[in-house]
């Protein structure tokens, strides 16, 4: 039985759900896992700061399995997500008066956790444990 990218994606929103009552001060996250391993694993330098606006977001491509939106729902606070919808794999539009907004379908999600504001999708958006280093934004894969 092989693992789809889709279900793989699925089972770490779930599981981010579950944590996300769990979660510290601090950013935690759940890696985002694929059907193969991402050819760029580990800690990335994904993009420059001011290349994110502050109440928006930008996806960034990392390979061809995988697209990360970077948002900044207030100023100074970066979170990363798998920019692929959880309910048919589109890949999200972007950032949309403070929600992230799938076309394909209208599914929306909260631009700070990723949580589902309005379906078809029912699971969060995988979260990418992000981090500012200097102007830098790297994340860990």
């Amino acid at each position: 039985m092989s693992l789809t990218r889709r279900a793989a994606l699925g089972g770490i929103a779930a599981s981010t759900v579950v944590l996300a009552g769990c979660a510290a001060a601090e950013e935690t996250a759940t890696p985002v896992a694929s059907e193969t391993q991402a050819a760029t694993s580990g800690a990335i330098m994904l993009a420059m700061v001011n290349e994110v606006p502050v109440g928006s977001g930008t996806k960034f491509p990392v390979d061809e399995m995988l697209t990360v939106l970077v948002t900044q729902p207030t100023e100074g606070n970066f979170k990363a997500f798998s920019a692929t919808c959880t309910h048919s794999g589109c890949i999200v539009n972007g950032v949309e008066e403070t929600e992230i907004v799938c076309g394909c379908h209208g599914a929306r999600f909260d631009s700070e956790s990723g949580m589902v504001l309005a379906g078809p999708a029912k699971t969060a958006l995988g979260r990418i444990p992000v981090e500012i280093r200097g102007e830098e934004i790297w994340i860990t894969l």
